[in-house]
């Protein structure tokens, strides 16, 4: 557990750095203006934040909205709305102390009341709902505090609150009470909603009355002392990576969210632009439709498992960027379940997968594998499984459509069999949001797993780190035994940025706080 004198010392600051923090004023004014033009592969389905676990949503959201919590640049828990967080000894109360003087984008001051308003809407419609679910009450003694008393323990609490993968975004109380995708966009972050149009773009602009977070001198991941510079943040939606690329030759976009290897490697040497290169980025996976015949047959999952040669999938869906890795957590993490299922990854035996086939009972029905144009590798991914697969005897055909579409087709039971994802953010953040994704009332797989629910427990319940490591092995043996989904590999990810665009630093997402133009 984890008190405040603990918490605020994982800062890093002390007196003389928060006092340092207002130094450099001029500089900043000289490098303010200029509107910016980020390309992204796809359109977000919605920017109800909390309601969308999705890339191109957080692209955009985490901008306009802030959390009680954050992660720093190695995905450590940080403070962000919050100014400090005590932990009773019993592991059941959560005190939150709201830093002073935040302002929404609509002028008004946050108070306790909208920090409890925001957090029951994150129960209520929230992607991560599941963070909350051991909080039996939420109390604001005053006007800058706020109490979450939970009915058990849940280790994975605090790393919850600060997800960015769905965040739990803070809003204005009026705003709290109103449906997924009813609310108006209004955040504490250093820019302010403006348009959204689904088939071009989204626009911000700079919220000249943003409160930074003086505990810092910097930004640091989704913490941090952010600083706008930029007048405004034009995010298009281009799902051809061949369009992404001619515009940041041309200087028509100034930032990519992504860029494809091959693309990078020709571009190398322009001058005018700058490549930002991250490995490990994402898991490429195939997530499997257990609810769905003849997926359903262990026998046939486990023909599946054993025909895919991984190598060859990840150096086509990703031109190279890529290592094979087994685990469902990163190697040098403190999660990371060693040679746990490693016998099973990348077997690539033909002869063992048509023998488990043939004892599957498989009668030759086709199996849909689900798939999108827009993020990088995943149709990739799917045509090249699909060969294999047909190379054992399975029919099988690809369902190419938009991400959005695609996001939302697999939250059906019906009318697919595999999933091509990309999971990035989840195991950035650590074994909960990975766990959790195939387990609870809504699996990914579409049924229960007995032992991936009792891991999930055991993960969120249990209050030694040996135990909750114990935990991640158990989930990662039951993802390979029964074939849960599939892990490909690691991808890696490059970002890509005009010259003229300074102090860019790649990261979860095209962070234009803390850069300018040149």
């Amino acid at each position: 557990m984890i008190n405040r004198r603990q918490f605020n010392r994982t800062l890093g600051l002390g007196a003389s750095a928060i006092a340092m923090s207002s130094l450099g004023a001029p500089a900043i004014a000289q490098r303010r203006g200029g509107d910016v033009i980020v390309a992204t592969q796809a359109a977000p389905p919605t920017l109800d934040a909390v309601t969308s676990s999705a890339e191109a949503s957080r692209n955009i959201t985490l901008h306009v909205f802030e959390t009680l919590l954050a992660r720093d640049e190695a995905a450590n828990v940080k403070p962000d709305l919050a100014e400090s967080v005590d932990v009773s000894s019993d592991g059941l109360q959560y005190k939150f102390t709201l830093r002073r003087g935040v302002k929404f984008h609509n002028g008004k001051v946050m108070t306790s009341a909208d920090v409890k308003g925001s957090l029951e809407r994150f129960a209520r419609v929230g992607n991560s709902r599941q963070v909350m679910a051991p909080v039996a009450a939420i109390e604001t003694p005053d006007s800058n505090t706020v109490i979450c008393k939970l009915s058990a323990p849940s280790p994975g609490f605090l790393e919850g609150m600060s997800s960015p993968r769905a965040p739990a975004a803070i809003v204005p109380a009026e705003e709290a009470g109103k449906a997924a995708g009813q609310m108006e966009l209004i955040g504490t972050g250093p820019f302010r909603f403006v348009e959204f149009r689904p088939d071009s773009h989204a626009l911000l602009r700079r919220f000249d009355d943003y409160s930074q977070n003086t505990n810092y001198q910097a930004r640091d991941g989704f913490a941090g002392k952010k600083t706008a510079h930029f007048d405004s943040v034009r995010f298009r939606f281009m799902p051809e990576a061949g369009a992404r690329s001619a515009g940041l030759q041309t200087g028509e976009l100034h930032v990519l969210d992504s860029l494809d290897a091959l693309s990078a490697q020709r571009l190398q040497s322009n001058s005018a632009l700058k490549m930002h290169q991250m490995l490990p980025w994402a898991y490429q996976t195939l997530i499997l439709n257990h609810s769905q015949a003849p997926m359903n047959n262990l026998k046939l999952r486990q023909a599946i498992q054993a025909a895919l040669n991984m190598e060859e999938i990840m150096a086509i869906s990703t031109n190279g960027l890529f290592r094979l890795e087994h685990g469902w957590q990163h190697p040098g993490t403190q999660y990371f379940a060693g040679d746990v299922g490693k016998p099973l990854y990348n077997q690539k035996n033909a002869a063992l997968a048509r023998r488990l086939l043939q004892e599957s009972g498989y009668r030759n029905e086709q199996l849909t594998v689900l798939t999108d144009s827009n993020i990088g590798g995943h149709q990739a991914t799917g045509e090249v499984a699909q060969e294999q697969l047909r190379a054992i005897g399975i029919n099988i055909r690809l369902n190419v459509v938009d991400w959005p579409t695609a996001f939302q087709m697999r939250t059906r039971p019906e009318g697919w069999h595999i999933w091509t994802l990309q999971m990035g953010i989840e195991p950035y953040e650590g074994p909960y949001n990975v766990v959790s994704f195939f387990a609870g009332a809504n699996p990914a797989q579409h049924a229960r797993d007995e032992g991936i629910e009792a891991a999930n427990t055991k993960l969120n319940t249990a209050l030694q780190l040996a135990d909750r490591q114990a935990a991640v092995r158990e989930f990662q043996a039951r993802m390979y035994d029964n074939v849960v989904a599939i892990k490909c590999g690691d991808t890696g990810r490059i970002q890509a940025t005009r010259a003229n665009v300074e102090n860019y630093r790649p990261y979860r997402i095209p962070r234009m706080w803390d850069c300018w133009f040149s």
